[in-house]
């Protein structure tokens, strides 16, 4: 093993990230003391003192005001940020995705491209993604085709046809990291990128950087291993060869997902220097190594703040230290509190959902500047990794897109339309008919009858 002596506190080598980012604390929110919401405090144990810091009882927390507040499905306040004024929607300045081939991120040509959208477009390229990227037909976007895959490609879920069911299909995650090869990585990866080449997908939900807490977490066979630098540096290796073959992954589940049983809404107390130490070290290489550039959120919470909502995590860390300006894709929404405006105004920018309440919710705030705004920049990390990706494969200057409507989509529209059109017809028939009945003679005789029976039961009541 190799030991060193550190002389003195050093406060400068680590003091900024990779791309030169001041590093200051984003997750003070999971840690009971410095967290304001928690009344008590804990000891945090530590290798310099085991036996005195071991916890020897449960820690018990008091639900107090903030704690509740946090733990609303959906905590935005207009009233907690500064006023900004509305973006500009619907522009007409001729420019599409096509040209965005390949600038950088910050380029102010973006600024052309997304004034050109629209509120409903946004909302659509946001909050309608269980799989795919929805097209965007103001800027010529095509929609995308995106899987899972943290083994491989999941090609049986792609259909019958011959050439979607090619995909290898790798061994578990751990025994990948048991090689401690990053070039049999760099293999694998090559091999994943060619498999979503050949069947059409942009992007990979994959692959799975969280941590093995126990020997029997149900889905350590889609995680590396129980250390973050061997897990991230393993990762980073598989993620740079599918990129380079143009498809654009998202890691999860960012983060703190690392059990499977009651993960949904699993409120996790943690302070900064393990999660950063830990949970975070494995996706921390494969963006600052592998150029990897986006995540997927994970359905837990930061003690009382949800992932996807929690900025300092997403945006604070994962966009201004790590540098990540690609996709931001939640989980698959299956819960109340995975919600639109907290995850857009923390860094979220897509959802995988299917007309879900992420689309129904959005547009009630379409008023409010500071949401469209939020929902302006998750479109530019939305287009950004889309243009620099396969799926603008087969897309030139002259490309137009045409937006249709599958005819399954369209049905389950059409039934549902006829349905409540019937409920109102036989709503307003009821009350019609109501009336009619109240106007026959058979009606009034059984109100009289129903007035001298209470009159009787009343009588037999006094005597």
């Amino acid at each position: 093993t190799y030991t060193w002596t550190e002389d003195a506190l050093n406060t400068t080598t680590y003091a900024t990230s990779e791309n030169g980012t001041k590093i200051t604390n984003q997750l003070s929110c999971a840690d009971p003391n410095l967290y304001e919401g928690v009344d008590e405090t804990v000891t945090w144990l530590s290798r310099s003192d085991w036996n005195g810091t071991l916890p020897t009882e449960t820690v018990k927390l008091t639900l107090t005001e903030l704690l509740k507040k946090d733990l609303q499905e959906v905590r935005y306040d207009a009233a907690d940020y500064e006023s900004v004024e509305m973006p500009t929607l619907g522009a007409k300045n001729g420019v599409k995705l096509y040209d965005m081939i390949g600038l950088d991120y910050n380029d102010p040509k973006w600024d052309e491209l997304l004034d050109q959208m629209t509120f409903d477009e946004m909302n659509s390229l946001i909050g309608d993604a269980f799989h795919w990227t929805m097209p965007v037909k103001s800027v010529e976007a095509p929609g995308t085709r995106d899987e899972n895959g943290p083994q491989g490609l999941t090609a049986s879920l792609l259909g019958n046809d011959k050439s979607q069911l090619t995909a290898t299909a790798f061994t578990s995650e751990d025994v990948m990291a048991a090689t401690f090869n990053t070039e049999i990585m760099t293999e694998i990866g090559k091999v994943i990128g060619n498999n979503c080449l050949e069947a059409n997908i942009a992007c990979l939900y994959g692959p799975g950087n969280n941590i093995h807490r126990t020997p029997y977490g149900g889905r350590n066979f889609e995680y590396y291993s129980e250390d973050g630098f061997l897990s991230g540096m393993m990762s980073a290796y598989e993620v740079a060869a599918i990129q380079d073959k143009g498809v654009h992954v998202v890691m999860k589940h960012f983060a703190l997902n690392d059990c499977e049983q009651d993960r949904i809404g699993l409120g996790v107390w943690v302070n900064e220097q393990a999660a950063r130490e830990v949970y975070l070290k494995a996706f921390q290489a494969p963006v600052e190594v592998g150029n990897a550039n986006g995540v997927m959120i994970a359905y837990t919470r930061w003690g009382a703040v949800w992932s996807g909502g929690n900025y300092g995590l997403v945006t604070g860390i994962l966009r201004n230290e790590w540098g990540c300006d690609g996709m931001v894709i939640t989980d698959n929404v299956l819960t109340q509190y995975v919600n639109g405006p907290d995850g857009v105004m923390a860094g979220v920018s897509i959802y995988d959902a299917m007309m879900s309440f992420v689309t129904d919710t959005l547009p009630k705030y379409k008023n409010d500047p500071v949401i469209v705004t939020a929902m302006r920049e998750a479109c530019h990390h939305n287009l950004y990794a889309i243009a620099n990706s396969c799926g603008m494969n087969g897309v030139g200057a002259d490309t137009t897109i045409k937006v249709i409507r599958p005819t399954i989509v369209a049905a389950v529209i059409t039934v549902a339309r006829v349905s409540g059109i019937l409920f109102v017809l036989g709503l307003i028939l009821w009350i019609l008919g109501a009336r009619k009945l109240r106007k026959t003679e058979q009606y009034k005789a059984y109100k009289d009858f129903k007035k001298a029976q209470k009159a009787a039961k009343k009588a037999q009541k006094a005597n």
